[in-house]
């Protein structure tokens, strides 16, 4: 767990500051990193953090290479209807999570911070894009990419299934990230029931031709109704070496961003949104 074991000379969180030092620090570099995960059921094998500590894991490569601030995860997330009421899982209504969002970023722009990359590493794509267009009302510049998105070339290539949940993917970002709290002899592999034909919708990951992306339908029974260990997809396929290579084109993808904003906007100029 890589904010539990960081060495004191390394901060890269803005809590590790103080308020005279933020405010020098945006002076320098006026981007802030904001990753996003959430608190939910991961099967038995896998922690409730995942997300979370997958966004984080990922977020402190992207900032030692780019120097951008790091704002603190708020850990609990948004939830599609189908992962409601399973044990282990505690999701934010969409409305609270967005104004949580769009709190976060006002806040942040106080201290002299101008452009914000939320980085999103949980099923709630959905729900992020209404606080960012509220943001872009205000004349925020705010990017949001999501985990998978950034790299679906990638896990593509590397993955033997396709991306789910608690799957081979997560379990390999979790054996690469946090290998601590991960427990292989409890993996499983499960296959979810859903209520419509794939052909109509692409998952998480998948690329989206003539069909709907995953959350524009009520597709699925509610999990805590059908699956017997939280898992959609096959978990014992996961390996350390595949999270690897997803770690590193997701950090690959976010510094090549954060460097064409800095030099396309330097800091102290903002974006003109407004």
């Amino acid at each position: 767990m890589e904010m539990s074991k960081r060495k004191l000379e390394e901060r890269l969180w803005w809590q590790q500051y103080t308020r005279p030092e933020l405010v020098a620090y945006a002076k320098k570099n006026d981007i802030a990193l904001f990753p996003i995960g959430s608190i939910e059921q991961h099967g038995e094998h896998l922690s409730t953090g995942e997300d979370t500590w997958h966004a984080t894991g990922i977020a402190e490569r992207v900032a030692r290479k780019t120097g951008v601030m790091l704002l603190p995860p708020p850990w609990y997330g948004a939830h599609p209807y189908h992962h409601w009421y399973y044990a282990g899982t505690i999701p934010l209504r969409t409305e609270t999570f967005v104004n949580l969002l769009i709190d976060v970023v006002r806040g942040a722009s106080y201290t002299g911070f101008n452009k914000f990359i939320i980085f999103n590493c949980h099923g709630q794509e959905w729900a992020v894009p209404a606080a960012v267009h509220q943001l872009g009302l205000e004349g925020y510049f705010v990017a949001a990419p999501t985990l998978w998105d950034i790299t679906k070339e990638k896990i593509n290539v590397v993955m033997e299934t396709t991306f789910m949940h608690a799957d081979e993917a997560e379990t390999s970002l979790g054996l690469y990230l946090v290998p601590e709290l991960v427990d292989m002899s409890k993996a499983r592999d499960e296959t979810p029931s859903n209520l419509i034909d794939k052909r109509w919708y692409g998952g998480p990951g998948t690329i989206i031709k003539d069909r709907m992306p995953w959350f524009a339908a009520t597709f699925a029974e509610p999990e805590y109704k059908h699956l017997k260990y939280g898992v959609v997809g096959h978990a014992t396929k996961g390996t350390a070496k595949k999270g690897e290579e997803i770690v590193n084109a997701a950090v690959e993808w976010l510094v090549d961003f954060i460097n064409e904003l800095k030099a396309k906007y330097p800091p102290g100029v903002k974006p003109p949104v407004k």
